[in-house]
């Protein structure tokens, strides 16, 4: 058994000493970690190896494109080659098996249609990824896999609300398209909205996006604690809304959003 251990010791030493399985190490640390940066000796500790290893391989990394410099040029963070290689992972394991049965559990219990949309942290936008739509014949159709600004519109604001105040000052403060009549602009009106919304765990919103729809939305969230990965919600032509119902509307909305994050982290949604 000794002979075993020492043999099963030795291979993972010899794995640790291969640059690709010690890369492949780095970028999972990047990854799972809650910092957006990292510098090169917090790397090496990581990985148990001197500044100069750790250089080498951070160095060999961003000639893939798959770490970038950040932006005061001391510390590295995930590349748009990895963010590239991860879209395409995740069309080949799309996220809609995360969220279609949920989606359709929230069709069934509301009788509007339903969505999904994922959040991206480099653009600051987001997309409809997965629609279940309800039977009725009167029914707004959303785009999939656009990518759309995050102040106009449920999904957006439920998403923008919960993203670090930095960020929410940087987009309020920036050039904001005015997507419909209703669409808000105002960089202190949204920022005072987005502090209710955080209150309330939801969006609601009316023609802001698209005339003539209301959408309920709450935010879905990620991996790592806190980080925002998207929204789930519900959209309803404004002719068969009734304002009565949103309370009821809106804790169906945060039950399935609350659904679809378990199923992303892998946990069991307390009941």
């Amino acid at each position: 058994m000794a002979t075993d251990v020492a043999a099963i010791d030795s291979g993972d030493a010899g794995r640790r000493r291969q640059p690709l399985a010690r890369g492949i190490e780095l970028l999972t640390y990047m990854v799972e970690s809650t910092k957006d940066a990292h510098g090169v000796r917090e790397l090496a500790g990581r990985l148990s190896v001197s500044p100069s290893t750790a250089h080498r391989l951070i160095t060999d990394l961003e000639k893939l494109g798959l770490v970038r410099r950040a932006e005061n040029g001391s510390s590295y963070r995930l590349g748009l080659e990895f963010l590239r290689l991860a879209w395409l992972t995740v069309d080949r394991y799309p996220s809609e098996e995360l969220a279609l049965g949920v989606l359709h559990d929230l069709v069934e219990q509301t009788g509007e249609s339903a969505f999904s949309a994922l959040y991206d942290d480099q653009r600051h936008q987001m997309m409809f990824t997965t629609t279940v739509e309800s039977s009725h014949p009167l029914r707004y159709s959303l785009p999939i896999q656009q990518w759309m600004p995050l102040h106009g519109g449920a999904s957006g604001l439920a998403i923008l609300a919960f993203l670090p105040e930095k960020t929410q000052h940087e987009i309020a403060h920036s050039k904001l398209a005015q997507l419909t009549p209703d669409t808000v602009t105002d960089p202190d009106v949204l920022l005072g909205r987005l502090e209710q919304i955080r209150t309330d765990g939801y969006a609601m919103t009316r023609g802001e996006r698209i005339e003539g729809a209301v959408a309920v939305a709450a935010p879905v969230f990620g991996l790592i604690p806190g980080s925002v990965a998207g929204a789930a919600g519900i959209s309803i032509p404004e002719q068969r809304f009734d304002v009565s119902k949103i309370e009821k509307l809106a804790l169906q909305v945060r039950q399935a959003a609350a659904q679809i994050s378990a199923n992303i982290s892998g946990q069991q949604l307390e009941r």
